[in-house]
């Protein structure tokens, strides 16, 4: 009996620590790409939530890169909750989770990597103005980081 209240005991604290990490990820992680590691989280709130509905809803092209990820920047990992259904031309889905990937190289154009449930993932440049407002809603903006879009043909 002594056994199984203790093993009921781990399995509980368990199952509560791992409630707690879930909910500690949820939001937005910021991750340095040249250290390799998180630099800061941002907590999840609706306007956190509408920020990336408005960068989804600016998506205006298509990555033509195989190289998605910067050499250096940052890349700012966020999930939707809930998800979010979106069909704009570029972004057609339930979109689960976003990562941004922004760089302060001149040829590295800012890059949101779109996560669906239907269709898996695409990379498509978002206007500047949006990210540039998501930047500095999230004190995030540095003057150094290329926001610039690519040039259409």
């Amino acid at each position: 009996m002594k056994t199984l209240v203790r093993m009921l005991l781990l399995v509980t604290a368990f199952s509560l620590l791992l409630a707690q990490t879930v909910r500690a990820s949820d939001g937005a992680e910021v991750f340095d790409i040249k250290k390799g590691e998180i630099i800061l989280t941002i907590r999840n709130s609706n306007s956190l939530q509408n920020q990336v509905k408005e960068l989804l809803s600016s998506a205006n092209g298509a990555v033509e890169s195989f190289k998605i990820e910067p050499n250096d920047g940052i890349a700012i990992k966020i999930s939707l909750m809930p998800p979010y259904k979106i069909n704009n031309g570029w972004i057609t889905g339930t979109v689960t989770e976003v990562v941004m990937f922004i760089s302060p190289s001149k040829t590295y154009f800012p890059t949101l990597l779109v996560f669906t449930k239907e269709n898996g993932l695409v990379a498509v440049h978002v206007k500047t103005h949006s990210l540039k407002t998501f930047l500095k809603k999230n004190k995030l903006f540095n003057s150094e980081l290329n926001l610039s879009q690519p040039s259409l043909y």
